[in-house]
């Protein structure tokens, strides 16, 4: 009887408790509660809602970068040949750094050079093109024919312009000079042949006797007070020495003079000055005849004269022009040697332009001074196309790189300020911006490539030197708010997307709050509704 008691007492509790389950809703099933009975919160700090500043920032591990950078690669396949650079080498623009292994290629290339050359020379002989400007003698000869018979026609039209100009002023007066000049000098040479015909006097003979005298006495004395001081080696430095010269040579001079007075003329002498005096005349009678035609001026028959020579000149002209013409078309190529020759010449360099291309596709040259900052192969490397090979950096201008991930990458913008520390220098704070960003894009992809990740940041000068590659600590400040509403981090609770705080009330109540953020820092975060001003809230 006990035993069945017992039974029926557990069968009644099971139902019970199946009755209360059965009976029982889910949480969504109750409405939000707003006040409840605060559990116990005396162990759990309790902020206040406060109205202050707050400076979005986002921090992030740059390093010193050039400026111009370029990341070399090749643009086919193939196993590295060699690499002729190392680190921090310094380089040239046109250097080759690094080349693919091609096997004949360079071979190839040669030939094809000589070969295009070869075909070059048949056509230049196709052409006729055998002077050193590259220009056929017919060619030649034309052209010098042309710039002869131009410059005839150029000295006829000058000339007919001056005979129907008439004379100027100026010609006048300098047909006037030249018989004046040709009178003097007519003159002063019949004076000398004179002189030269007159024997000198007795007196004239004593004087030069006495001035030979007197150059023999100085040479006499310059010679002394030379013979004191030749002993020195600067001696040719001395006047003594100038003075020796110079009383050897009045000396020498005043007896020719004497010696020639006591001998009298030669015959020649006076031949050549009779001749001289004839040759004024002439000059004296054309001087004068030029001078009377320009006083006359042109007659009809010399204008009409100087007309033919310009017809003619020109005449000269449009043939030799037209001579020209004719050498030309017959070396231009119109011959069907010719054409062929010049076909064979462009194959020729089209296929040293295609094996020149592929040489250059298998080689990577620096594209400027720099120095080489990474090599990412060794010879022998199997090198796939587009896969960075090394990087070259130009160091004479050097600014901050900064690897951001995809979220932080859309609040930074051009402009931005940025507070660097370099690692080299832990306790100096350098003031930057933002100077450069990637290339555009909208992934927020985490693998999306550091390239499309790196942002740039003007460096200041450091208060010493440094080197590429040094690390920095980078704060680039997004944004910055004032007087808003303000909130402790460590306060907000988030469950399932919804973002809420737990508000402290009276008589020992609480109550849960959604609301909605801005911008946060390091330890506040900006509330932008759901919250007032003084409410406490009670941290997770």
């Amino acid at each position: 009887m006990d035993h069945r008691a017992t039974r029926l007492a557990r069968v009644l509790v099971v139902v019970g408790l199946l009755t209360t389950a059965a009976c029982t809703k889910l949480p969504e099933d109750y409405p939000t509660p707003t006040p409840f009975p605060t559990p116990e919160t005396s162990n759990k700090p309790v902020y206040t809602v406060k109205r202050g500043t707050i400076e979005q920032q986002i921090k992030a591990l740059g390093r010193v970068a050039a400026e111009q950078e370029a990341v070399m690669y090749f643009r086919q396949a193939g196993r590295l040949y060699h690499m002729y650079v190392e680190t921090e080498q310094k380089v040239k623009k046109g250097d080759l750094l690094a080349e693919l292994d091609t096997g004949t290629l360079k071979d190839q290339v040669e030939i094809a050079k000589t070969q295009a050359e070869i075909a070059q020379l048949k056509v230049d002989q196709a052409m006729g093109k055998d002077t050193a400007n590259g220009e056929s003698a017919a060619v030649s000869s034309a052209r010098a024919a042309l710039a002869k018979a131009e410059a005839d026609y150029a000295k006829a039209q000058d000339a007919l312009d001056k005979l129907l100009e008439g004379p100027t002023a100026a010609d006048l007066q300098a047909a006037q000079a030249a018989v004046a000049s040709a009178q003097t000098q007519l003159q002063k040479d019949k004076a000398a042949l004179i002189q030269l015909q007159t024997p000198p006097t007795a007196d004239q003979i004593t004087i030069l006797r006495a001035n030979l005298d007197k150059a023999q006495a100085a040479l006499q004395q310059a010679q002394a007070a030379y013979d004191r001081v030749k002993f020195r080696p600067d001696i040719a430095a001395l006047p003594q020495s100038a003075a020796l010269q110079q009383a050897t040579a009045d000396y020498n001079a005043a007896k020719a003079t004497f010696d020639q007075a006591i001998a009298g003329p030669k015959p020649e002498d006076i031949a050549n000055a009779q001749k001289q005096v004839q040759v004024d005349e002439a000059n004296v009678q054309a001087a004068q005849s030029k001078l009377d035609l320009l006083q006359k001026g042109a007659t009809a028959a010399e204008i009409d004269a100087a007309k033919q020579s310009v017809a003619s000149a020109k005449a000269s002209v449009d043939l030799a022009r037209v001579t020209l013409q004719q050498a030309l078309g017959a070396a231009s190529g119109k011959s069907i040697d010719v054409q062929i020759a010049q076909k064979q010449a462009e194959l020729a360099k089209l296929q040293l332009e295609t094996l020149q291309n592929q040489l250059d596709q298998a080689q990577l040259r620096a594209p400027f001074d720099g120095v080489i900052t990474e090599t990412d192969a060794q010879d022998g490397d199997a090198i796939q196309s587009y896969t960075p090979v090394l990087t070259v950096s130009n160091p004479s201008k050097l600014e901050i790189a900064v690897e951001l991930q995809p979220a932080d990458l859309t609040q930074v913008a051009v402009g931005k300020l940025a507070t660097i520390v370099l690692s080299s220098y832990p306790k100096t704070t350098l003031q930057g911006k933002v100077i450069r960003m990637p290339e555009t894009t909208t992934s927020t992809s985490p693998q999306l490539p550091a390239t499309l990740r790196t942002v740039r940041i003007n460096l200041p000068p450091p208060p010493g030197p440094v080197n590429l590659g040094d690390l920095a600590n980078v704060t680039i400040d997004v944004q910055r708010k004032d007087n808003v509403l303000l909130l402790p981090t460590a306060a907000i609770r988030t469950f399932g997307g919804r973002r809420f705080v737990r508000l402290e009330g009276p008589s020992g109540r609480h109550q849960e709050v959604d609301i909605e953020v801005g911008i946060s820092d390091d330890t506040n975060t900006e509330i932008t509704k759901g919250l007032q001003e003084g409410q406490k809230v009670i941290a997770p």
